[in-house]
């Protein structure tokens, strides 16, 4: 009984000091709420759900009615500084990083009713990137799609860009984007509204992002958003 009792003794102390190092990890790291976030973010579909949705409350906050032209898309269009390529014009920036095209759709509500003139869709690198079944991809964009009918709004699909292996990895393949591609034009299609292929203003001799217009294989710099901005305005 006496060795027992030291037994449980000994467990009961290493409980407290399990307990109380674990507090003062918590701690240190930003306390419960911060864990808490933590366990909302990693259980959301979104990679980076704090950025998608304190983004999406700063869109919905905004008051802009009727803008000429709005960009919507993942990071490739969160980047971008569109305001600047079109002066005299109101643009919009609906760009959230990591985004895909559920995410898009979750959230197409507060840009269809601003009434915008034009409205640039780029979409589903993400999707690629997260494995999404292209049919699912499919049925989420054409609902984005569905969203804007009997509105005055112009829709245009664009292309996915392609990536540079070399310097990006292989999470994406051109392969992959291709395939997307060719749904997204298909839809544009099947919907009779323009889809515009970047893709091939992009590529290089290999069919890769050509170098010039990237640094990471992936985002554009700022020669790539000339050449973007250039392609839209030809189109």
């Amino acid at each position: 009984m006496k060795k027992y009792k030291i037994l449980l003794m000994i467990s009961l102390v290493l409980n407290i000091l399990l307990i109380g190092s674990g507090s003062y990890v918590v701690n240190k790291i930003g306390g419960i709420d911060f864990g808490k976030t933590k366990v909302q973010a990693t259980s959301s579909p979104k990679k980076d759900a704090n950025y998608y949705f304190t983004k999406k409350s700063i869109f919905e906050q905004s008051t802009i009615q009727q803008p000429d032209k709005v960009f919507i898309g993942d990071s490739i269009t969160d980047y971008g500084e569109f305001q600047e390529y079109f002066s005299g014009e109101v643009v919009l920036n609906r760009g959230i990083r990591n985004d895909t095209a559920e995410g898009v759709l979750n959230r197409v509500d507060e840009v269809v009713e601003r009434n915008s003139a034009e409205a640039y869709l780029m979409i589903g690198v993400n999707d690629i990137r997260h494995d999404t079944d292209i049919q699912d991809f499919r049925k989420n964009v054409t609902a984005i799609v569905d969203a804007f009918e009997g509105t005055s709004t112009k829709l245009f699909l664009q292309s996915i860009l392609p990536v540079n292996n070399g310097l990006f990895g292989n999470d994406v393949s051109n392969e992959k984007v291709k395939e997307f591609n060719d749904v997204l034009q298909k839809i544009a299609y099947e919907n009779g509204i323009k889809y515009i292929d970047l893709h091939a203003h992009f590529e290089d001799e290999s069919g890769q992002l050509d170098k010039r217009y990237t640094v990471d294989g992936l985002h554009l710099n700022g020669e790539g958003y000339t050449l973007w901005i250039e392609t839209l305005n030809a189109t």
